[in-house]
């Protein structure tokens, strides 16, 4: 039996080095427990942030990782459009290019469909949609649908792992007639590093649509990627934008200083608003001055 992996992160090994300072390494809090993990011991990338056999296909014949390859070749290309980005300066533009925008946008697909928070949602999307408004069905021989088998193909309980990945690629398709620019903001290196389990900011709260909703995505602890019209960004708006990504973790919080997470919630306290409204804020403070 061939020797196949086990251990998938739904935020991958190199995007979660991007948010470690000279260790190398970050801390954990668990935010349902409300406690650095082992007394604030500094982690490596790798040991959070998985789930095991979340691609792995299971079946009688035998079991694949397949899917796991497919994301691992577009992450090795992913990969190196963050690196650039992350050792490039705004005067510069960051070095990107027109083809290097929406790559990152298939990046932000690629990860929110495999976030554990949004398995529940894809679920629902797949129960209730016929399998060709899905993008797929099963042919006969004779290039007839045999609708019978596309359903329980759809039905099967492996089925979504594999959607997950091909939805992703059809969020890339469903967003090339949208004209929301996309923006890339640095963020001071002497500021803490902070990413969590769900790490990208969505303007709407249910079911967004990444290929046409406004956005805010971590590349890393020193690079956003905004994807909506841009005026100014005001420097403490970078605060406002971590109190997000901690407070809308589900489980894990990663960061490489534990008094920053004290004062990000100090300060949330003292907004006295929901959630839903301080993201609200954030995108109409970022859209200001827009000319």
């Amino acid at each position: 039996m061939n020797n196949i992996s086990s251990k998938h992160h739904y935020l991958p090994v190199f995007y979660l080095k991007g948010f470690t300072k000279q260790s190398g390494k970050f801390k954990i809090y668990n935010v349902q427990k409300k406690y650095f993990v082992q007394k604030g011991k500094e982690f490596s990338p790798g040991s959070y942030f998985y789930e095991k056999n979340a691609n792995t296909v299971f079946k009688p014949h035998g079991n694949s990782d397949f899917i796991e390859k497919s994301y691992s070749d577009l992450e090795d290309k992913i990969s190196k459009i963050i690196k650039k980005i992350d050792l490039a300066e705004s005067d510069t533009k960051f070095d990107v290019n027109e083809d290097d925008m929406p790559m990152l946008n298939t990046f932000a697909s690629l990860m929110y469909w495999r976030l554990p928070k949004n398995k529940k949602e894809l679920e629902i999307i797949i129960q209730s949609t016929p399998a060709n408004q899905l993008g797929f069905n099963v042919h006969n021989a004779d290039d007839s649908v045999n609708q019978i088998a596309s359903e329980e193909l759809k039905n099967d309980p492996e089925f979504i792992k594999g959607y997950r990945f091909l939805t992703s690629l059809f969020d890339s398709v469903r967003g090339l007639h949208c004209r929301t620019p996309y923006t890339i903001i640095p963020k001071h290196e002497d500021l803490p590093f902070i990413c969590s389990d769900n790490p990208i900011i969505f303007e709407k709260d249910e079911f967004p649509n990444v290929y046409e909703d406004d956005y805010i995505f971590p590349l890393s602890g020193k690079r956003l990627f905004v994807k909506t019209e841009i005026g100014q960004m005001d420097p403490y708006l970078w605060m406002l934008i971590d109190i997000v990504i901690y407070k809308q973790a589900v489980r894990y919080v990663s960061c490489t200083h534990e008094e920053y997470l004290r004062m990000l919630d100090d300060n949330f306290e003292k907004y006295n608003i929901s959630l839903t409204e301080l993201k609200q804020i954030i995108f109409k403070k970022l859209r200001q001055s827009v000319t």
